[in-house]
């Protein structure tokens, strides 16, 4: 009988925690009665009842894995240790406010059983503004202008992943990791499927506009190259307007600049064009560094 990880991250979700176990356990008790379960939540240090909660489902029952980090690590870095310490044929990541619809895990399966080692959801519909769906989708569109792979516009994090994949995030210690594209650049053979979000029910969002914009930024650090190429982009435009001018001024009565000015000009503008090859190097290294082992963990039960 396979088993299935369900990777749950959790940050002051007291309210939804009961009623995510009920709903998977109900799920695999009924509809999935072939395959065996274990759920992992992992927790950014939430400071409500979250805590006890978890570990007394789980000690009540040893299917429930309960991580603690010492601090809050974000979102991403709480599902790739979910997934680091699954040992599921498969894993696949649920919400805690169920936003994301548990039937939707039979379909993953399904698909799963057809060989797709990556199977993510589609969002048909979502309770959002229609601005914020606007840049979303700009957002997308230059994620894959600036990247070597090609990311689903509306899929987020609500995925199957195959124990193939997962084998290959066990030695990736990334403090700021970008799972949905991670996964989806080691998936061999992807599927989407389409599903509509549902609204939170209880307990408030944790992501809000300013959480959004620093993730988006991040995808954007660790999927892409965008930043470097933009400062290299821009000193070489700088770099050859300075020279334009320079000629201008040397060879032409109407003088912009003094020759030192000019000089000094070129100088700065060279000093920037040499920071920006720096930083490429600087940028690989500190990726490399950044992956260092550190002790993350406050506590965990059942692992």
């Amino acid at each position: 009988m396979k088993l299935i990880s369900i990777c749950i991250p959790v940050l002051n979700e007291e309210e939804n925690i009961v009623n995510a176990y009920d709903a998977i356990d109900n799920l695999f008790k009924n509809a999935l009665i072939e395959y065996k379960y274990e759920i992992i939540f992992t927790d950014n240090n939430s400071s409500d009842d979250s805590e006890n909660i978890i570990t007394k489902l789980a000690n009540k029952n040893k299917n429930i894995k309960y991580i603690r980090f010492k601090k809050n690590l974000g979102y991403d870095k709480s599902i790739l240790e979910a997934y680091k310490n699954s040992l599921g044929d498969a894993a696949i990541v649920l919400d805690c406010d169920l936003q994301d619809p548990v039937v939707v895990l039979k379909q993953f399966i399904n698909e799963w059983k057809n060989n797709y080692d990556v199977v993510y959801g589609v969002r048909i519909k979502r309770e959002e503004s229609p601005l914020f769906t606007f840049f979303r989708k700009i957002y997308y569109r230059i994620m894959n202008a600036n990247s070597d792979t090609n990311y689903p516009v509306d899929a987020g994090g609500f995925r199957l992943i195959d124990r193939s994949v997962i084998n290959r995030l066990i030695d990736n210690n990334n403090l700021y990791p970008y799972i949905r594209g991670l996964t989806f650049a080691l998936a061999t053979k992807p599927k989407g499927i389409k599903y509509n979000r549902t609204s939170r029910k209880l307990g408030k969002s944790k992501l809000g506009y300013y959480n959004t914009f620093t993730y988006a930024t991040n995808a954007l650090i660790e999927q892409t190259r965008i930043f470097v190429r933009f400062f290299a982009r821009t000193g070489i435009f700088l770099f050859f307007i300075s020279v334009i001018f320079s000629l201008i001024n040397i060879f032409s009565n109407f003088k912009f600049f003094s020759l030192f000015e000019n000089i000094i000009i070129l100088l700065l503008l060279l000093i920037v064009l040499i920071s920006i090859i720096i930083s490429e190097y600087v940028l690989r290294i500190y990726l490399q560094i950044k992956k260092d082992n550190k002790i993350i963990y406050e506590k965990k039960v059942n692992l």
